[in-house]
């Protein structure tokens, strides 16, 4: 992975653009998640990418989509290797850094429980939306490269017209008054989770920042985060997991216990669900 541009917003991940590079590869069944929404741009390389929702061809120029806690894979990748130009957004940022986030229609491709036709955007809209789609990443990558003055801007409505343009096929579905407000409701729990993940806390106590009763807030997390409160907890633990083991030496207990879990045992089995691999293959 060569991060290009990082963001922290209360001081978590916020906003992330990177390259990352595969090798040669057939059958391999890596699933990973995210807490993260994600696009993905092919800049070179082909293959097959898994997901809830079937198996996609990939080729150069496709553009792939992902609402937190979506599975996927990239299971196969032809001669060669494969190299990836990929945008992480955090929900919460994007809801309360972007002008009229919430009140925008594309709001709806973000719910869980809103139906998408696929994860290969290609496949939805006509060639001419691709292309802009195409055009809108490479230069918002050249303003987060370069970062001129104002470029947090221009960067924010590059990512909103992607957006836009990527809900189209979804015109007569508008989002409800209720999914709206329970998202503006869920910003400040979301902030905490983010914060501190790597510490105990109780699911009361999150219901209680936005004075739901406890039943109810996990049911409005799960329909707008598309996961529960414990599994989006667990997949920011193995993300940081994930972090350490490639880019320390760090033993695998100590990385537990830096991630908020209180035993190996439960790491391992935690880690291993999320990505399909136990930490110590992961590291190999």
């Amino acid at each position: 992975m060569n991060i290009l541009y990082e963001k922290k917003f209360h001081e978590a991940d916020a906003l992330r653009l990177f390259t990352s590079v595969a090798t040669s590869r057939k059958n391999i069944m890596r699933i990973h998640y995210h807490s993260l929404i994600e696009i993905s741009l092919i800049l070179r390389g082909s293959g097959k990418y898994k997901t809830k929702n079937g198996v996609y061809s990939i080729r150069e120029g496709d553009i792939f989509f992902f609402r937190p806690n979506e599975a996927h894979c990239i299971t196969d990748i032809d001669d060669g290797d494969m190299e990836l130009l990929n945008l992480h957004i955090a929900p919460y940022y994007l809801y309360t850094n972007f002008p009229s986030a919430l009140n925008a229609n594309y709001i709806k491709i973000l719910v869980a429980s809103f139906p998408l036709s696929g994860n290969k955007i290609n496949d939805t809209l006509p060639e001419e939306q691709i292309r802009e789609i195409q055009n809108l990443f490479l230069h918002a990558r050249r303003e987060l490269e370069n970062q001129k003055s104002d470029y947090n801007v221009i960067v924010n409505n590059y990512i909103s017209t992607m957006l836009v343009l990527i809900s189209r096929p979804y015109e007569s579905r508008r989002i409800s008054k209720t999914e709206n407000r329970n998202y503006k409701k869920l910003l400040s729990a979301v902030k905490y989770i983010d914060s501190h993940y790597k510490e105990n806390f109780s699911l009361d106590a999150l219901a209680q920042q936005v004075a739901y009763s406890r039943c109810y807030f996990s049911s409005v997390f799960k329909k707008c985060m598309g996961m529960s409160v414990w599994d989006y907890l667990c997949i920011k633990r193995i993300e940081e997991a994930l972090t350490l083991i490639k880019t320390t030496d760090k033993n695998i207990l100590d990385i537990a216990l830096e991630c908020g879990f209180n035993n190996t045992v439960n790491f391992y089995k935690i880690f291993k669900k999320y990505t399909n691999v136990s930490p110590g293959a992961f590291r190999k």
